[in-house]
C-alpha cells in the first residue's frame, strides 16, 4: 500500500477537527457480497501438458464474503471561490477493513517432474492457505442530489499465505503479497438534522492478479492469481460535522 499517502490523509482528516466549518464525514460501514477469481498453476517446460499431474492446473471459486470497518470522508469546500462551491458536493474518503477474512484452502497434486538445471522434483500434494490481512480504499465521492452520490477509487489488499508441500510448510511462493484494484460505486443517502446519516450503497470490485514464480527447485512452477472481481451490497451509519 502507499502506506505515506494514506497517513498524510489521515492527517488531513484530524487536522479538520480544528476547523468547524470544513464538512467532514466518520462512520462504520457493514457488507455483503460475492467475490470469484480465477488461479493456476503454470509450468513453463513445454514438454508437460495439464493432465499428467506435471503441467498447468487451473481452478475457478466464487464466494460469499461479509466485512466491517470504518471510513474517514472530508469535502472539499474550503477550496476558493466557485472552486469552493463545487467542491461542497465532492468528498475525499479513506476505508479501512478492520479484520482479516480467509480466501480458504486449495490443494493439487504434483507428479514426480524435473525443477530448475534439472534438479528432481518429488511428486507429493501441495496446500495453499490465504487470508486478506489488510484491505483499504481511497475514494471520491460526488453527491448528485443531497440523497444521491456516486464513487470510483483505488483498492490495496495485503495477502497473506501459508504453502505446504507434503504437508512441510514451503516459502517457494512467498507469504506477504499486496494486490491493487479499483471500486465504483453509488449509493442513497438519508442525513438528520443533527449531522447523523444513514446509507445503502452498491460497489463493484475489480482487483488486479499477481503472477509469483516459485523460488525453488521446482521453479519452472508459476502461480498467478487473476481476475478477482466481486459485486457487494453495504449499510453505513456516520455522523456528519
Amino acid at each position: 500500500m502507499k502506506k505515506t499517502t494514506i497517513l498524510a490523509f489521515i492527517a488531513m482528516f484530524f487536522g479538520s477537527f480544528a476547523n468547524a466549518d470544513i464538512g467532514l464525514n466518520i462512520g462504520v460501514s457493514a457488507q455483503l457480497g460475492e467475490i470469484s477469481a480465477t488461479g493456476q498453476e503454470k509450468n513453463s517446460d513445454s514438454q508437460t501438458n495439464a493432465s499428467d499431474g506435471v503441467g498447468t492446473q487451473k481452478t475457478s471459486e466464487s464466494a460469499l464474503f461479509g466485512t466491517a470497518g470504518f471510513f474517514l470522508e472530508k469535502d472539499l469546500s474550503f477550496l476558493p471561490g466557485r472552486v469552493g462551491d463545487i467542491g461542497s458536493r465532492i468528498s475525499l474518503g479513506y476505508d479501512n477493513i478492520v479484520h482479516d477474512i480467509s480466501l480458504g484452502t486449495s490443494n493439487n497434486v504434483r507428479a514426480q517432474s524435473l525443477g530448475a538445471g534439472g534438479a528432481a522434483v518429488p511428486a507429493g500434494s501441495n496446500k495453499l492457505e490465504a487470508d486478506v490481512t489488510g484491505f483499504e480504499t481511497i475514494y471520491a465521492q460526488i453527491n448528485i442530489t443531497d440523497w444521491l452520490y456516486v464513487k470510483a477509487g483505488e483498492v490495496t489488499v495485503d495477502v497473506s499465505t501459508n504453502f505446504t508441500k507434503n504437508g512441510v510448510k514451503s516459502t517457494d511462493y512467498g507469504s506477504s503479497h499486496e494486490l491493487s484494484g479499483n471500486v465504483y460505486g453509488f449509493g442513497v443517502q438519508h442525513t438528520a438534522d443533527n449531522g447523523l446519516f444513514f446509507r445503502l450503497e452498491y460497489n463493484n470490485y475489480d482487483i488486479d492478479g499477481k503472477s509469483v514464480t516459485s523460488a525453488g527447485a521446482d521453479s519452472t512452477l508459476t502461480a498467478e492469481l487473476k481476475d478477482v472481481s466481486g459485486d457487494t451490497g453495504r449499510i453505513s451509519i456516520g455522523k456528519a460535522f
